[in-house]
């Protein structure tokens, strides 16, 4: 179990030494899925091109068991898969990302998440409580770009009355990085060890195409891609691991959350000392509830977004967090009772997956 980091000078008698005893996914679990189903999903996060011939000798199951269970998991709409690509790293430092609160005239909200969700440089739109009633997440490639897609893409839809924009200035724990904990420290090592190891030393043309045609299934074959590529299946599968192995490429595995046991999510506006930051935020990667950990700007200057299993969990997760960190202020508290749209993917009112909007943040405008 992973120890937290003590503060240097605590001003109360005790800090624990354990911070987040987490409760394991295995014990989470509602009757949709079990153990296997979430052993497979963790390990496709790790690999997702993993053999079931490969994985069977991991997890010690027959590969038809895996097989039939992740067929059974896409069918249902219960686990996803996508690829992406992204920036290079120096470029990826330099986009603007922000979190804009929208506020709906009653009765319009699932218009405006329809609309929104059409939308491709909004990566993800959720419900929340309070004063707003969404907010979407979204990135541009300067200030200036996200003010106009602000006011001119968002602000302008039908039931839309107002908006308010906080930028992310650091990211330190993002989504595309979440992982379940259902795997053992030797069964994660056996699975980077089957993971590519050499990327393309140029991004070519054909790496673009690969990812393009892994865009909606990293697990896509090659046989199926090699009318649309052109190539031979050994040209293919050789591509597909160099494209893996690439820093400017990102792939997710997906799944419906609360079918799962994450029943609500929570966002949680920190006011935290400068001395204190880097001690905070090292405390909270720890917990395995933090989906998004952004420095940001407003009254709060760390906002950290929370999967939940119950409301009784934030309750826990603050008490904790304001005991070892006695000068952390809780300056908001939001509730996110749906998640309508998660990295591009449209989701219906139980998380399953419905479509997938590909996430596009360059070229907003023209002028």
């Amino acid at each position: 179990m992973a120890r937290l980091p003590e503060p240097h000078q605590p001003t109360r008698s005790r800090t624990p030494a354990r911070l987040w005893t987490d409760r394991p996914d295995r014990c989470m679990l509602l009757c949709m899925v079990d153990s296997l189903d979430i052993q497979i999903i963790n390990a496709l996060q790790i690999y997702p091109r993993v053999s079931w011939a490969q994985l069977a000798g991991i997890l010690r199951v027959d590969p038809s068991t895996i097989s039939r269970r992740w067929a059974t998991l896409t069918n249902q709409r219960q686990a996803w898969t996508s690829c992406s690509e992204a920036d290079a790293p120096q470029l990826r430092e330099k986009m603007i990302s922000a979190l804009v609160e929208i506020r709906c005239v009653p009765g319009h909200r699932e218009h405006v998440i329809t609309e929104l969700g059409r939308q491709q440089a909004i990566s993800s739109v959720h419900c929340t409580s309070g004063a707003r009633d969404l907010y979407v997440m979204t990135s541009t490639d300067s200030l200036l770009s996200m003010d106009r897609y602000v006011d001119e893409r968002i602000a302008v839809i039908p039931g839309i009355v107002g908006t308010r924009t906080h930028y992310l200035r650091k990211i330190f724990v993002e989504g595309a990085n979440w992982r379940l904990t259902a795997l053992s420290k030797e069964q994660v090592k056996a699975l980077h060890d089957f993971r590519p190891s050499e990327p393309p030393k140029q991004r070519k043309p054909i790496h673009r195409a690969v990812v393009a045609a892994l865009e909606g299934d990293v697990r896509r074959t090659a046989a199926d891609m090699q009318q649309e590529l052109g190539r031979s299946l050994s040209m293919i599968a050789r591509d597909i691991d160099a494209v893996l192995a690439a820093d400017w490429v990102r792939w997710r595995v997906d799944f419906a959350h609360t079918l799962l046991g994450w029943s609500t999510a929570a966002a949680l506006w920190l006011d935290v000392q400068p001395l204190d930051l880097e001690r905070v935020v090292a405390s909270l990667r720890l917990l395995n509830h933090v989906r998004l950990c952004a420095s940001v700007t407003g009254n709060a200057n760390l906002a950290v977004f929370l999967w939940l299993r119950d409301l009784q969990e934030l309750d826990e997760i603050e008490n904790k967090l304001t005991s070892a960190f006695p000068k952390v202020r809780i300056k908001d508290r939001w509730i996110i009772p749906r998640i309508a749209k998660r990295a591009g993917h449209i989701l219906d009112l139980d998380s399953r997956h419905l479509h997938f909007v590909p996430v596009r943040h360059h070229q907003l405008f023209e002028d």
